[in-house]
């Protein structure tokens, strides 16, 4: 069994960059990966009395509130070592990137999309497929993926429901190809194999009472930023650079979607992503 930990970073008053994210966790290596995440945000709060005791990256990253009396090199190299042990021991990383601007152009392009305008359900769902063709495609695979999500009051019922629903509209995400009689063509998908990798329900958890939802945030945090700097300038000499090199660490566990049909559901996340995020 897997457990994915998932949280986003971003909304439409903040800007023009969503970017939602989980962690991926082998269930006999859960405990082991809690305990390190848990031992390492304790040491931090203990360390600093004054702060909250949660990670919200954004705040802590820019030294907002009580993590003003942070030295910048500390929170930023704590930041750099949550990356690295999120990967660390076959940890992997799933999740989407959208411009907003992006995302309502392919709302209006006319694909049929499932989802109305939501962009969280939309990028929920991208993370979710591409946790089924990932598992899917695992040699021996035993079990199914638990999806446990930062809480979401106005979402979660939604997303819930959309996974227990399996519209056939995004079939193409995780589509295999077989060949047959020399012939290589997409396998149609049935009602008993869509998204039959993943428990078809998930799970809300607040981000306090989880140092692995607190990962997640970080992660899609440090992919928000990075994108933003692709149109936006630095807040301070560097910033690019290091953001740069959190992501250069994290994108060679990051599960992309690879090769897909060309139809309509393809097409609406590939317009609806960031010109900086790679599918």
């Amino acid at each position: 069994m897997k457990f994915i930990y998932v949280d986003e970073s971003g909304a439409r008053d903040q800007g023009d960059v969503f970017v939602m994210c989980g962690l991926m966790v082998d269930a006999y290596k859960l405990r082991k990966k809690t305990a390190d995440f848990d031992a390492k945000l304790e040491n931090l709060f203990a360390r600093h009395p004054g702060a909250r005791t949660e990670l919200k990256t954004k705040r802590f990253i820019n030294g907002a509130g009580a993590w003003r009396d942070i030295d910048a090199g500390e929170r930023k190299q704590f930041l750099s070592e949550v990356c690295e042990l999120a990967v660390a021991n076959g940890g992997k990383v799933f999740g989407f990137g959208l411009s907003f601007e992006a995302f309502d152009a392919a709302v209006a392009s006319g694909h049929g999309h499932p989802f109305g305008n939501s962009y969280w359900i939309a990028s929920a769902m991208f993370t979710s497929a591409l946790v089924q063709k990932k598992m899917q495609g695992v040699s021996g695979g035993k079990g199914l993926t638990v999806v446990i999500m930062d809480d979401n009051k106005v979402e979660m019922a939604n997303y819930s429901d959309a996974l227990y629903d399996c519209d056939p509209w995004l079939d193409g995400l995780y589509q295999i190809q077989k060949r047959k009689r020399g012939v290589t063509d997409w396998v149609a998908r049935t009602p008993k194999t869509r998204f039959d990798q993943i428990i078809n329900t998930s799970f809300a958890i607040k981000s306090n009472h989880s140092s692995l939802v607190q990962v997640a945030d970080a992660l899609s945090y440090v992919y928000r930023r990075h994108l933003e700097l692709v149109n936006s300038p630095e807040a301070y000499v560097g910033e690019q650079a290091y953001y740069a090199g959190l992501v250069a660490m994290l994108e060679g566990s990051r599960e992309k979607i690879g090769r897909v049909p060309n139809v309509h559901c393809t097409q609406f996340f590939n317009e609806a992503k960031h010109e900086g995020w790679q599918l």
